[in-house]
């Protein structure tokens, strides 16, 4: 992404009393977001164009912000979103960062957690879970790895009631249609926290509507699919 230009630096200043919009995640204002999406699920006001954060990043953020407020957690973050993993970082003293494809700190899958039982006290995991075939052992693995007491912040495309998963359903072409982008492999419902609650997790879901209406329009927080966060608890 190309630097801003002198003009661009001056106007932005000039214009920044009267924006209405605000990315909590980095900073940046302006008077919308760009737009994001595919022809599936498109909109207009939705990504960040400093830090790239998406509806979904800055709605965790505001929310988990105040419950997070310590510091010195061991955390797991498994894919790591860049509009996030700065603020996680800060506010832990070990940090780990994973994906299967070599590009985060280690190389590790999500249901084959390479970590010691009780290890962890957070766990970011953010559209990832819809990725997963074996997402069941996905969430027992975060689960063993977190200590008693720990939390799981668990992000993931919410369709509607129940979850939808079609064996038949194995091009990219066919994913799109049924599970709104080419790489998921369900589309995930509600139903997800019995899911959760099976791995073990106390589970507690926290919905966009809870917010003021003038925070959400200002950071731009709700998008039909991703406004939903479950904090999942590991009982003591």
């Amino acid at each position: 992404m190309s630097k801003p230009s002198i003009v661009d630096r001056v106007l932005y200043r000039a214009t920044k009393p009267l924006h209405t919009r605000q990315c909590p995640c980095c900073g940046w204002s302006g008077f919308k977001f760009k737009p994001f999406g595919n022809d599936t699920v498109r909109r207009e006001d939705a990504w960040c164009p400093w830090c790239r954060s998406l509806e979904r990043h800055r709605l965790a953020y505001i929310m988990l912000k105040p419950v997070l407020n310590g510091s010195g957690y061991r955390t797991l973050h498994v894919s790591p979103e860049p509009p996030i993993a700065p603020w996680l970082k800060r506010i832990s003293t070990d940090y780990l960062g994973i994906d299967i494809d070599g590009t985060a700190m280690a190389k590790m899958d999500v249901t084959d957690l390479q970590l010691p039982d009780n290890s962890k006290n957070l766990v970011w995991c953010s559209h990832v879970l819809e990725h997963v075939p074996a997402d069941r052992k996905a969430m027992s693995e975060m689960f063993r790895v977190l200590v008693s007491g720990g939390m799981a912040v668990i992000q993931i495309p919410i369709g509607g009631d129940k979850t939808y998963e079609n064996p038949a359903v194995t091009t990219p072409e066919d994913r799109l249609k049924h599970f709104l982008q080419e790489d998921h492999v369900r589309l995930f419902g509600l139903d997800v926290v019995k899911r959760l609650e099976e791995a073990g997790f106390q589970v507690r879901t926290k919905r966009v509507e809870e917010l003021d209406p003038a925070l959400v329009k200002k950071h731009s927080l709700s998008f039909r699919t991703t406004n939903e966060v479950f904090i999942c608890t590991k009982p003591a």
